[in-house]
């Protein structure tokens, strides 16, 4: 097995694996309730992924949505990029969360995986997954709760499209994968773990992916922030980045 291969095999096993274990937590009578789930969680998802990533590249950085943000990461070439729950609002209360493994070299994602445990499904960049192209009828973009009125407004006024929205960057983002929806934005601030692996993945399915203004994402930023981001069918791309120009014209104001 190549260095490559390993890798892309490790990131799926890793995000299966995780979120079988919190899958389990789910089940497990014994488990604290309310918040208390969210933060063993939270707790217990991080653990795994940083002890198995110590185990296995112990050379290699880890930027993760719950532990402390080592700077040595800026120095490396190779550093993962891990959400141990995406969607945490919803874990224990709907299956709308994910677990998201990446890894980054030089800034640009090169093996990742984002497991669905409600779907029974965890989507890697190899092999990758098979997107559906040609979905019928009246086009469908997901956004996110909490820009339900800020993007789904302009994109309903702006788009013949019905605006969805639901929970977990990963959820929305392989919702496009799979067919679902047509486009998956968010013209706000993410965070890197919430966003490299669902773009890695999407690019290696052969969506459209990019910020709000068309550019290429980049990754292990000194700030790990994500201004915005757009995951399409390739043929809506222009479309819907045209529809987000007023976003792109405000900021550059």
């Amino acid at each position: 097995m190549s260095a490559a291969s390993g890798d892309h095999a490790l990131a799926a096993r890793l995000a299966h694996e995780c979120g079988q274990r919190l899958l389990d937590l789910l089940r497990d009578p014994s488990a604290p309730q309310g918040w208390g789930l969210e933060d063993a969680g939270d707790r217990q998802a991080h653990e795994f992924l940083t002890q198995e990533l110590a185990r296995h590249r112990p050379g290699d950085a880890v930027l993760s949505e719950e532990g402390h943000d080592d700077r040595r990461r800026l120095d490396v070439d190779r550093v993962w990029i891990v959400d141990p729950i995406d969607g945490s609002y919803d874990f224990g209360v709907s299956g709308a969360w994910s677990v998201h493994v990446a890894l980054c070299e030089r800034g640009v994602p090169t093996a990742a995986a984002v497991a669905v445990p409600a779907w029974d499904t965890t989507f890697a960049t190899d092999p990758p997954p098979e997107p559906t192209m040609c979905r019928v009828g009246r086009r469908r973009v997901v956004v996110a709760r909490s820009r339900g009125y800020s993007d789904g407004r302009m994109l309903a006024d702006r788009l013949d499209a019905d605006v969805v929205a639901m929970g977990s960057a990963g959820v929305k983002a392989m919702a496009v994968v799979r067919g679902e929806v047509d486009a998956y934005v968010h013209a706000g601030g993410l965070y890197e773990w919430d966003t490299c692996a669902p773009a890695a993945v999407a690019l290696a399915a052969g969506l459209h992916v990019s910020c709000v203004d068309g550019s290429p994402l980049r990754f292990n930023k000194t700030r790990p922030h994500t201004p915005g981001l757009v995951i399409c069918r390739p043929d809506f791309a222009d479309e819907l980045l045209e529809a987000l120009a007023p976003v792109t014209r405000r900021r550059r104001s």
